[in-house]
């Protein structure tokens, strides 16, 4: 395990040096066994925007009030695989299948995301994110969206 996250904290440190996170800040995510998220929010707010937020409760405030959250999200809750796939479809801008364009239902933004390769299809909507899941459906997703301020 200790040999998988040293090649994923590598793998994954350009996105530290894109987005203003530090590599401390990647390493505590890598390390969470659920995602918070206010985490979550931050970092996909830092690499889709062009203006980041000022700090993580900046991010998760402003997703909050974009409705890219669920209304009774909260900041240290763990984020599940549905709510994740439906912020990071609204933060970069994703046009979904037709289902999720008539809906906009987190259903069908989860369902695109898996669809596109940047979730496991091992994947529950339900099920909490770990960090190493998060960072890796975040790169997948910056390296197909090309997303780079």
């Amino acid at each position: 395990m200790g040999k998988l996250r040293c090649v994923c904290f590598f793998f994954l440190l350009p996105l530290c040096v894109a987005f203003g996170q530090t590599s401390a800040d990647i390493e505590e995510v890598l390390g969470e066994r659920a995602v918070t998220c206010e985490q979550a929010t931050w970092f996909t707010l830092a690499a889709a925007l062009d203006s980041q937020p000022a700090n993580p409760q900046a991010a998760f405030t402003l997703a909050l009030e974009s409705g890219w959250l669920p209304a009774d999200a909260q900041r240290s809750a763990p984020i599940n695989g549905g709510s994740l796939a439906y912020l990071m479809m609204k933060a970069f801008d994703i046009n979904g299948g037709i289902m999720y364009r008539l809906t906009g239902n987190r259903r069908y933004a989860y369902r695109e995301m898996k669809y596109r390769g940047y979730i496991d299809a091992s994947a529950y909507p339900n099920r909490a994110v770990s960090g190493e899941q998060f960072l890796q459906i975040l790169s997948n997703v910056i390296n197909d969206e090309g997303r780079t301020r």
